[in-house]
């Protein structure tokens, strides 16, 4: 099998003169396309360059495309990026990763850091080219991160450390300096509390199913996951939560019967089932909001209310921003010329459905006149009348103004971390070609994005450490809710802020919940009469630092009390599509793809079916 490695010489990128500049890179392209196929056994694998992001698909692999001039330590790194993702071709089972995946939240990035260095170790324990290039591609990706972050006592950090921890035991080597500098301060802790988990991992580095069964066992050993939790698919931080509340004494009768239904107990004491499906969860929303004091989760104006289970540690440094404010004028056109570029490949495609969408609209739209007026258009069915006798006032006709025009869109799209690649990619340019169709019909469309502004906590968590950590802060990150495009705007003001969208620093974690109460209460305040929120995301809402410092499913209930009111309370019908993600089980219309590639169709149809009702 060749080597990971790249024979061409890294300087030859540097050549810009003549003819022959772009030579080097295409060689680039064509040995790393080989070494990619020959390390994932597949002759027929699919590999492109030009995204972004890294991207993987069982028969296909996406690289960012390197540029005349790169130092030679990013092409190794890019290198061994392309290297994983090949071992992730060929050792990785998608299924049975998810058979063996906690249930519980918090702990899963734990064990995806995990496969990863297991797919590491498979390969650097057989190529000493590709673990060069694997340490080169660790080494790129902690350069930036900083080692604040990895003190003790920071559970947001922990996660990371366990990875690094688990891949230098599989693979032999020492790390990277600035994965080294991430991992000092946790090495004596991790050794102590999980030696023996850590060395059980290297006898099964060959069967993917029991190394993930052993990586649950080291989430337990290290405090992170208990199994009674992981069968209810809660993080240890609430099941501990629950057994403090237990032991808390309490002077009156009814704090104590309040508390036992805290704890899933009944008023005797007798232990009630935690596991609830979907169904019990939406029954026990619907249950609260009929409770005297709050007869409905929508005031007067239609704006819902605040969850009286969901707080926010602080809103000073939440921000609602438009996306030219983001970036620089000159940088936002460069992203959005990065955008078309990619779109040419898609917009046949599209555009098809797009067509189809604007067919649908058009037929709704029945020209419907009124006739014998005095004054309007003249109608050109009476013209001979109007020659034979020239003084007959009524041979006008007048168009009746028509209610489907009366219609406002938002297109609500999840702009977090977890999106980077092809899938917000597409998002954008579904978002471009059905923004400009349903604008032509006389729809008017808004675009917006939500992220937050750090990862693992802002400015927010900094507030919350220095007042002494108090227990269950609420929500930990500063939000950050994004303007591509306004209803009212105009779409040749607004089609380069799209490209926002394509850089990857702004895109980070994901608050469902508040943005979809955002999102509604613009709705609600426009004249429109009927208002179409589609929420575009690729998963549950997460947030480290607020899912370490609140029960695992915090940001998840606030979400279903969000969905609930909107769906059961409000005018405005709600959409979603979950690329990737099952939806379902949330909203009551919802569609599930499984690759960012369907998502044009998919936001088609469901147009198309709603306009159909009407």
């Amino acid at each position: 099998m060749p080597g990971s490695r790249v024979p061409s010489r890294p300087a030859q990128l540097g050549v810009s003169t003549s003819s022959a500049a772009n030579e080097p890179l295409e060689q680039f392209k064509r040995a790393t396309t080989a070494s990619v196929r020959a390390i994932a056994e597949d002759g027929e694998l699919q590999v492109g360059f030009g995204l972004d992001e890294l991207e993987f698909a069982p028969d296909r692999i996406g690289l960012p495309s390197p540029t005349i001039g790169v130092a030679p330590s990013e092409l190794d790194a890019l290198r061994g990026r392309s290297d994983l993702l090949a071992l992730k071709a060929r050792y990785h089972d998608e299924d049975v990763h998810q058979r063996t995946q906690p249930r519980a939240t918090v702990p899963r990035e734990v064990v995806e850091r995990a496969e990863e260095a297991r797919l590491a170790a498979l390969g650097a324990l057989q190529m000493d080219g590709l673990a060069h290039n694997l340490d080169a591609s660790l080494e790129s990706d902690f350069h930036d991160v900083p080692v604040q972050l990895a003190m003790p006592g920071e559970r947001s950090a922990l996660d990371a450390a366990v990875g690094l921890m688990i891949r230098q035991v599989l693979t032999n080597r020492e790390l990277p300096p600035s994965a080294e500098r991430h991992i000092e301060n946790w090495r004596e802790y991790l050794q102590t509390q999980v030696g023996s988990q850590l060395q059980s991992l290297v006898d099964c580095m060959d069967d993917q199913a029991l190394f993930g069964t052993r990586c649950k066992e080291l989430l337990v050993a290290l405090g992170l996951l208990s199994e009674e939790a992981d069968q209810n698919g809660e993080s240890v931080e609430e099941t501990d939560a629950e057994e403090e509340q237990q032991d808390e004494p309490s002077g009156m009768e009814d704090s104590v019967a309040e508390d036992d239904m805290s704890l899933g107990k009944d008023s005797d004491g007798d232990p009630m089932s935690m596991e609830r499906d979907l169904d019990d969860d939406a029954e026990s929303i619907a249950s609260d909001l009929d409770d005297d004091t709050l007869q409905s989760p929508v005031d007067d104006l239609g704006r819902i209310r605040e969850d009286a289970d969901y707080t926010a540690y602080t809103t000073e440094f939440d921000e609602v921003v438009r996306a030219e404010e983001l970036c620089d004028e000159g940088e936002l056109a460069g992203l959005r010329a990065m955008l078309d570029k990619q779109l040419l490949p898609l917009k046949q495609a599209t555009t098809k459905l797009a067509k189809r969408l604007h067919r649908k609209l058009l037929a709704k739209q029945t020209r419907c006149w009124e006739f014998n007026l005095e004054e309007g258009h003249l109608d050109t069915g009476r013209l001979a009348q109007v020659v034979a006798s020239p003084m007959n006032p009524l041979a006008h006709k007048q168009e009746r103004e028509s209610n489907f025009r009366d219609t406002v869109v938002t297109l609500l799209i999840d702009s977090s971390g977890s999106m980077r690649g092809r899938s917000i990619t597409i998002a954008a340019i579904c978002g471009d070609i059905l923004g400009q169709i349903l604008e032509r019909c006389g729809v008017r469309v808004e675009i917006l994005g939500f992220t937050t502004s750090a990862w693992r906590g802002g400015r927010s968590r900094e507030q919350c450490v220095n007042s002494g950590k108090p227990d269950h802060p609420g929500r930990l990150n500063d939000v950050r809710h994004i303007i591509f495009k306004t209803a009212d705007d105009p779409w040749r003001r607004c089609r380069r802020s799209l490209g926002l969208m394509l850089r990857e620093d702004v895109l980070k974690e994901n608050i469902d919940g508040e943005a979809l109460i955002w999102a509604h209460t613009r709705l609600v305040a426009r004249a429109e009469q009927r208002k179409i929120l589609m929420v575009i995301s690729d998963g549950l809402p997460v947030d480290n630092s607020t899912l370490l410092a609140n029960p695992s499913s915090y940001l998840e209930q606030h979400l279903k009390y969000a969905i609930h009111s909107i769906e059961s309370h409000s005018p405005v019908q709600l959409i979603a599509i979950g690329i990737g993600h099952d939806v379902k089980n949330h909203y009551n219309r919802a569609v599930t793809i499984t690759d960012a590639d369907q998502l044009g169709g998919a936001m088609t149809e469901q147009l198309v079916e709603l306009f159909d009702e009407e």
